[in-house]
């Protein structure tokens, strides 16, 4: 009979062969079914085994034939399809003309090559693993000896340093303690958290760690498996000072192109006032003519740049956040009309036809009507100018679940996805024929979105080259007033 041991053994197998030691049938326990695919039926028992063991265990099966009283259990090898070996019991008994062998794994010889494999990975990680209590280190692998700058755990354990906690930076060691603490009062079971450690040599490690509660020699300790991360937290530092760097460099130049503008506008007013003044020749006729229309030039030449400083100075305080809204109950056909007259004579003078589409009732808006109106002429500015002569510019508007949609459609030159890029961004420009003949800074745009985005929507563009464009101007629901029941 088997051994003790072999009995309490659930992979077993048993195996029946006729008399020239050919399995004739096989039965297994659930836990032995992958050991039972090495021994088909059909083929030679023997010759399944290592070849060391072949020898011995056919001498073996003669000598228990020969006496049906007769039994003997071997240790016997056979080889996996992957080349490794499988170390099994053999109990074999004689029965006629054939021999009933039992086979059990031998689950001494498993459990010493598991724990084997497992020390090969642990002693062989990467990342340090520390097993230890509040007062002392219990078990360390050479990964954490190597965090610190040691080349293995005997390296480290010969310079006397028996505890962890001095290998912990200074402001790092009473979160240590606490965490471990925690875990072993059974407050914190699982616990991950980063902190630092100082090497030999003075440098600092940054590590991630996770850590857990654990049975070590019959007393409750605390594992930890740590991660060199030091290079990403420096990235992360330079990530920061990165950031900060951008936004002063921002804040900079907002800064000086609030102030720039202001301090253009002083000159500007004068240029303005005495080309008018000269124009309009308030104090007597002026000798030559060919002075006034000069003088009309430099006047429109101070209007338009005019233009561009109101427009960079919006952009400043867009960006500085410093344009904050005045918001009313905002009548959207009115804004429209007002709108609409503005840009009336502009439009006759390109020979350009405007339309307005509107619904029978469109809802107050909750909104900063001057900053309505600017988004409206930024939109239909845009399409007079970029619409040849001949073409149409409409202004509508829709109600829906999602708010109001403002938008002004024209049949101008239209735009590609990369010239919708080009003309969202700020001082972009599309370079067309027709582009090229007006002057800009290409902030329309820019300037109309944020505008938007300031009451909680946004703009969207829909355009074809050389068939037209739409740009809606989307208000969330939330501002639409609703007339009380």
């Amino acid at each position: 009979m088997l051994t003790t041991a072999n009995q309490r053994n659930t992979r077993k197998i048993e195996l029946v062969l006729d008399e020239h030691g050919t399995i004739v049938s096989v039965g297994a326990t659930k836990e032995a079914q992958g050991m039972a695919r090495y021994l088909p039926v059909g083929e030679s028992f023997a010759a399944r085994a290592h070849e060391g063991d072949r020898d011995y265990l056919s001498e073996t099966v003669r000598w228990v034939r020969e006496d049906p009283a007769r039994e003997a259990t071997i240790r016997v090898r056979f080889q996996r399809a992957n080349g490794r070996l499988m170390n099994t019991f053999a109990t074999c008994r004689g029965d006629g003309n054939t021999t009933r062998i039992d086979l059990a794994a031998d689950e001494a010889g498993l459990a010493w090559r598991a724990e084997w494999q497992m020390r090969r990975v642990v002693e062989g990680s990467l990342q340090g693993i520390v097993v230890r209590s509040n007062e002392e280190i219990l078990y360390m692998n050479d990964g954490f000896a190597k965090l610190l700058g040691y080349a293995s755990a005997d390296d480290l354990l010969a310079q006397d340093k028996t505890t962890l906690n001095e290998a912990i930076h200074p402001d790092d060691r009473q979160m240590i303690v606490d965490r471990i603490q925690a875990r072993l009062s059974g407050n914190e079971v699982l616990s991950h958290y980063e902190f630092r450690l100082v090497r030999r040599d003075g440098a600092i490690v940054w590590v991630d760690t996770l850590a857990t509660l654990l049975n070590w020699d019959g007393k409750l300790a605390s594992l930890s498996w740590l991660t060199d991360i030091t290079a990403r937290k420096h990235m992360e530092d330079e990530l920061v000072k990165s950031k900060e760097s951008a936004e002063f460099a921002n804040r900079a130049k907002t800064e000086f192109l609030a102030n720039m503008s202001h301090e253009l506008r002083t000159p500007l007013n004068a240029i303005l006032g005495f080309s008018e003044v000269i124009t309009g020749q308030m104090f007597g006729p002026v000798g030559t003519p060919k002075y006034l229309g000069y003088a009309e030039d430099i006047h429109h030449s101070g209007l338009h740049l005019l233009d561009l400083i109101n427009d960079v100075l919006d952009l400043a305080k867009l960006e500085a956040g410093k344009l904050d809204l005045r918001e009313t109950n905002v009548s959207v056909p009115g804004v429209i009309a007002q709108c609409m007259a503005l840009v009336r004579e502009r439009a006759q003078h390109a020979g350009v036809s405007l339309g307005v589409e509107l619904p029978d009732h469109v809802p107050e808006l909750r909104a900063d009507e001057r900053t309505v109106k600017q988004v409206l002429l930024n939109l239909l500015s845009n399409a007079v100018k970029f619409t040849p002569e001949g073409g149409r510019v409409t202004v509508g508007a829709t109600i829906g679940p999602k708010g109001l949609a403002l938008s002004v459609s024209d049949t101008g030159i239209g735009m590609s996805p990369a010239d919708i890029e080009i003309a969202l961004a700020p001082f972009g420009q599309i370079d067309s024929d027709l582009a090229r003949k007006h002057q800009g800074t290409g902030l329309g745009l820019p300037i109309t979105r944020s505008l938007v985005r300031l009451h909680g929507g946004d703009i969207a563009i829909a355009s074809t080259p050389k068939m037209g464009t739409t740009i809606t101007a989307h208000f969330p629901a939330s501002r639409l007033v609703r007339a009380a029941a």
